[in-house]
């Protein structure tokens, strides 16, 4: 089984770094794939988590549950990130917002959790460097999410209002929830956070 975990987490890889060139060189063809992408990512991550703990999933299920209730008051709204609406790259959805972004929540947020303390696990600290990570990952998201048809922001690009949003509810969530999911696998967290700095900061440099 550990086998097929190592085997999986290197194709991870593979999938991001061909990816990153697939955007820049033929989008077309690669972006109808990002849901398939996500879901894959989400597995991986969850693999290497202690996922027999039924608080563990408890809390994965909230944050992804909370991150779309999100997301739906903000498209309809604009109260939580500012106004915006989704593009069509992200899959199906419901009430406007794509279901896959749920489970992209609840990755983020838990990978940045185990990022995060590897520098603190104080009560407060641990919530605000986890938000910090998020939120700096959502700000470069944003930079090339247009161009991938994944959402818009009202005027062209995402505001104060938006980053303000992200901390809040990264913040929130961690410091109510971290206690569970503080006890996974910090290699792959690292893994994802780093793949999708690479990713989204390739694809802005290299269409720039």
């Amino acid at each position: 089984m550990q086998k097929v975990k190592i085997g999986l987490y290197y194709f991870l890889i593979l999938v991001y770094v061909s990816g990153t060139i697939g955007m820049v060189l033929r989008p077309s063809f690669f972006l109808p794939f990002t849901p398939f992408t996500l879901l894959y990512t989400v597995f991986v991550f969850l693999i290497f988590q202690p996922i027999s703990n039924f608080k563990y999933i408890l809390s994965f299920v909230g944050i992804a549950l909370i991150g779309f209730l999100s997301e739906v008051i903000g498209v309809k709204t604009a109260f939580v990130f500012g106004n915006y609406h989704y593009g069509s790259n992200l899959g199906f959805k419901l009430l406007n917002v794509p279901i896959i972004i749920s489970l992209n929540w609840a990755l983020l947020v838990n990978a940045s959790i185990l990022v995060a303390s590897k520098l603190s696990k104080h009560k407060l600290i641990l919530p605000l460097i986890s938000a910090i990570i998020a939120t700096g990952l959502d700000v470069l998201m944003e930079q090339v999410a247009p161009n991938l048809n994944f959402w818009y922001f009202m005027g062209g690009f995402a505001g104060l209002h938006n980053y303000l949003g992200w901390f809040v509810i990264c913040f929130t969530t961690t410091y109510f929830l971290s206690e569970h999911l503080i006890k996974g696998d910090k290699k792959i967290a690292t893994t994802i956070i780093v793949l999708q700095v690479l990713f989204f900061g390739g694809i802005y440099l290299l269409k720039h």
